[in-house]
């Protein structure tokens, strides 16, 4: 253990790469997703395929790709991030923060940070309605601005 970076991996289109890597911007994220408006990465590279993927299939136009991330774990540490470690059916809390990025896509309902987390990480979820995640797949999601200049101060590439 080295207190190495953290490696990121961004599932996305080549149409978009060059303006990811020129800056990501967290206000071109969808609305209703399962940790709400932001910038999505994964520490699992196939995921990330798996995303740029489905991407490309539904544009039907484009070609997958995939962004690297190398992000200082001490400047992930000053950041405001909510962690969940389980995503089993009974874990109402992340349930319901799901259910509610998802229902009423808005900010984090913090008192503080404009109502936003900074960063969000716990599991995928399969189908939120029903309570599922998928095994061993993690999603880490930037909401702010102070997030997004973490990513982009940090070295990235297309893989």
């Amino acid at each position: 253990w080295t207190n190495q970076s953290l490696t990121l991996y961004h599932g996305t289109l080549d149409i978009y790469m060059q303006s990811i890597l020129s800056g990501v911007d967290v206000n071109r994220g969808r609305t209703y997703t399962d940790f709400g408006r932001g910038f999505y990465t994964t520490t699992v590279e196939r995921q990330a395929r798996t995303w740029a993927l489905q991407l490309s299939q539904q544009k039907r136009a484009t070609h997958p790709a995939v962004i690297r991330f190398d992000v200082e774990r001490d400047a992930l540490a000053q950041l405001d991030c909510l962690c969940f470690v389980r995503g089993s059916f009974d874990f109402d809390e992340f349930w319901s923060f799901v259910f509610h990025c998802r229902m009423k896509g808005g900010n984090h309902a913090r008192a503080t940070n404009q109502g936003w987390y900074d960063v969000v990480i716990g599991p995928v979820t399969a189908s939120w309605r029903q309570r599922l995640t998928i095994y061993d797949i993690d999603q880490v999601s930037f909401h702010t601005h102070r997030a997004a200049n973490l990513l982009n101060k940090s070295p990235r590439k297309k893989v």
